[in-house]
């Protein structure tokens, strides 16, 4: 089992969760994948967690082969939870960080703070994103 703490301050962000590999998970769904009224489950199941070995966030750079599409270049293993394992969930004072109709949509960087003011997640709930949380690779440390 593993807990996840907050790199500058060890306060602890998760109580121990369990590793699943990202190919175990389900596929997510969004809010709008759904029926009106119908419950859009989290990504990553309650107690459990995993590593998402591709780039997620900003900063977002050209195709090279293209030149006009553009991909994320943001950091490599981010920690996958679910919403309601996150202990410690404050808003970054940044409103730029905090854009979403329905919810936080993830997509300008960590969106969450430590009470110590450092950037350990970004949260997507918004209603066309998956319902997950990534802690930050550099950000986070497992106990």
């Amino acid at each position: 089992m593993t807990l996840f703490a907050c790199l500058r301050c060890r306060t602890a962000l998760t109580d121990d969760l369990h590793e699943a590999q990202l190919a175990e998970l389900p596929e997510p769904v969004s809010p709008s994948d759904l029926q009106p009224g119908d419950v859009c489950p989290a990504w990553v199941p309650p107690g459990m967690f995993a590593v998402d070995p591709q780039p997620f966030g900003p900063p977002h750079v050209p195709i090279e082969t293209d030149g006009r599409m553009l991909v994320s270049a943001g950091p490599r293993n981010t920690v996958l939870i679910n919403p309601d394992d996150l202990l410690v969930r404050q808003l970054h004072l940044d409103g730029r960080r905090r854009n979403g109709c329905c919810g936080l949509d993830g997509c300008d960087g960590p969106n969450l703070v430590c009470s110590c003011g450092a950037e350990i997640a970004t949260e997507s709930s918004d209603c066309w994103t998956a319902q997950v949380v990534r802690l930050q690779p550099l950000a986070v440390v497992r106990t």
